[in-house]
């Protein structure tokens, strides 16, 4: 857990720049009565310094400002503005508000998944085994406990999730009621913590008897505003959550969703985020995952090795399955996922165990009953790829249980078997083997929103002989010249075959998005070969589809990182010409040779071309361009007047 600091950064949907976070040692528990402490942040600053420095039609700003009501909630309020004048005017009246506490520029926020396709007769849902789920339904179900879901919706209608979901609040379309995702994450999270159990059909759920309250925050394509999460978190502790989930992230740290999570805490509520999906950019810190008093989960795969692309980083408390995780997604689908978004809805279902064993626990004891029962992973001890390790929800729940208690004898005792189709979750366990029609029939398609037929009654039972295709390259990870092309060529074998017309998808994920996988047929030679020009960083990865006779395979990641271009050239006696490539507009440097030290003299915001006058004689100048997510930093030559 993260204690309080006293400054808060910002950041979302998953992906941007972030600051390292740093652990502190946990305040010890409190009543979930008690007053909370708010952060402020942007009271006293001038408002130029907090403003960006374009603002236009093209490039507006929204200033959220956050005050207290009588009551002591925070109240988020967030004004446009398309001209510096008018965003000054907003900072400003922020500023003077009654009761004001904050005042800040919102930041973008994402979805932390990775949908992916795979063998329909696979082991079903791993994570079940690997969690000891069954042991855990004898102490709890979850009955009486409400779970937020602040995502991109929940589609309450989905076959496996009717009853399951309450009226909730739609913040993208200003609506409430009953709920929907165009998305289909905020549906896959769902399924995840509270999908129907023992009903004959589709998935299992690791705490069946919760029920989810839906708060949409995530467009259709999966992108939000920190200050729509923040009014989320304050509506979910409103309307009674005892846990909450964010499967979503920022690398910008915004003090308005650092004072709902206060806020939501005073309330006794649990509160959950995953830590990202950047591992591969150098893990930046995310947030609200690395925001004080929240569990941030770490995504781990069947062998419990850390995933590919999880996050790793101090403000990790505990890990959880998140690769190759199925669950629900819209129109009666089931599908594959991978993300820390996927190991998030696990903690948060398993804190939702706990809360209904023992009512009243306060979120601190809660965390504690979780991180302190974990299963070491890695290095001994919490660790920045793990934390605690990887959560084990009966041990949690036998560490806080009464001396005397043990699981009632009145309780069925879990039998293998499907409980009758109309059976609806109560507080009776449910049987350790999950419904055997959890799977489609049909491989799972691998868009980003995959739509595939309802399940059969259970999957095949015994399949023919299958192969395993074996998927090779030459290519490497590498970082290129802005705007080169890169190519990846896939070679696929089969017991020494060519793998020749044979389906595959190739599958793509830019730096601030997840991946997404188009259909493409292999080569009369077996192999796939992908071409694109290198204008941000980029991942890429072939999948092989299942068939009748072979099994899907997933190949190799490789990964593509641009370094921007700069020049500089002397253009008159005392002016030179600065020329850059694949900056995206930051905010570059000019820097001069003073005392055998660079010092910045000049700092502007990045064009194609830039005329730099009044150099000083007999001086040596060179322009610096920092790195970003997407593209690798540089800088010129020196240049001598």
């Amino acid at each position: 857990m993260k204690t309080p600091m006293h400054r808060y950064a910002a950041g979302v949907l998953a992906a941007g720049t972030l600051i390292a976070g740093a652990a502190v040692a946990s305040s010890g528990p409190r009543d979930a009565g008690d007053s909370w402490t708010p952060v402020t942040a942007g009271l006293t600053e001038d408002p130029g310094r907090l403003l960006p420095t374009e603002i236009s039609t093209a490039e507006p700003v929204s200033v959220v400002s956050t005050v207290l009501d009588d009551d002591g909630r925070p109240v988020v309020s967030v004004g446009r503005a398309t001209d510096r004048a008018e965003a000054e005017r907003l900072v400003r009246a922020g500023q003077q508000a009654h009761r004001a506490v904050a005042v800040e520029i919102d930041a973008p926020v994402t979805l932390m998944a990775v949908p992916d396709g795979t063998d329909p007769y696979r082991s079903l849902q791993w994570d079940f085994t690997k969690l000891n789920v069954a042991t855990a339904w004898q102490r709890s179900t979850g009955a009486g406990v409400t779970v937020a879901v602040i995502d991109s919706g929940v589609q309450a209608s989905h076959p496996d999730l009717a009853g399951q979901v309450l009226p909730g609040i739609d913040l993208v379309a200003d609506t409430s009621g009953v709920s929907t995702d165009p998305n289909g994450h905020g549906t896959h999270v769902a399924g995840t913590i509270a999908a129907r159990t023992g009903n004959g059909a589709g998935v299992s759920a690791i705490a069946p008897d919760v029920r989810i309250l839906p708060i949409r925050t995530l467009d259709a394509s999966g992108v939000g505003v920190m200050s729509d999460v923040a009014t989320g978190i304050v509506y979910a502790a409103d309307q009674g959550a005892q846990v909450i989930n964010m499967s979503l992230g920022s690398t910008v740290q915004v003090t308005s969703v650092s004072n709902a999570i206060g806020y939501a805490r005073s309330k006794g509520v649990v509160v959950v985020a995953a830590a990202g999906n950047y591992r591969a950019s150098g893990s930046p810190t995310l947030w609200p995952a690395a925001d004080a008093g929240v569990v941030a989960v770490a995504s781990t795969d069947e062998n419990d090795a850390y995933s590919s692309f999880s996050n790793r980083g101090s403000y990790v408390d505990v890990a959880a399955p998140g690769s190759s995780i199925l669950s629900t997604v819209p129109s009666a689908g089931y599908a594959y996922y991978n993300g820390t978004s996927m190991a998030a809805p696990h903690v948060a279902a398993a804190a939702a165990l706990v809360a209904a064993y023992r009512p009243g626990l306060t979120p601190d004891q809660v965390e504690l009953a979780l991180t302190g029962t974990a299963t070491d992973l890695g290095a001994a001890g919490r660790d920045s790829d793990f934390g605690h390790g990887r959560i084990n929800p009966a041990a949690a729940l036998a560490s806080v249980a009464p001396a005397s208690a043990t699981p009632s004898a009145s309780t069925p005792a879990a039998t293998p078997g499907v409980t009758p189709s109309t059976a609806v979750p109560t507080t009776t366990p449910p049987a350790t083997v999950p419904p055997t029609s959890a799977v489609p029939t049909t491989p799972v398609p691998t868009t980003p929103v995959p739509t595939t037929p309802a399940p059969t009654t259970k999957p095949p039972t015994s399949a023919p002989a299958k192969v395993t295709p074996v998927v090779t390259s030459t290519a490497v990870s590498q970082v290129v010249p802005y705007g080169a092309a890169t190519s990846t060529t896939f070679t696929v074998t089969a017991q020494g075959t060519k793998w020749a017309g044979r389906p595959v998808s190739i599958c793509t994920a830019l730096w601030n998005r997840a991946f997404e996988c188009v259909p493409g047929t292999t080569s009369s030679a077996g192999t796939f070969r992908y071409t694109r020009a290198t204008t941000a960083w980029y991942q890429v990865r072939l999948m092989v589809t299942a068939t009748a006779t072979s099994n899907a395979v997933t190949s190799k990641t490789y990964t593509y990182t641009p370094r921007a271009a700069v020049q500089l050239r002397k253009s008159g006696r005392y002016s030179a010409t600065a020329a850059i490539g694949g900056t995206a507009g930051q905010t570059v440097q000019v820097q001069r040779l003073d005392g055998g030290h660079w010092v910045t003299v000049l700092t502007y915001r990045a064009a194609a071309t830039f005329t730099l006058s009044g150099l000083r004689a007999r001086s040596a100048y060179r322009i610096v361009v920092p790195s970003t997510p997407a593209v690798a930093g540089a800088q010129s030559g020196v240049l001598r007047t």
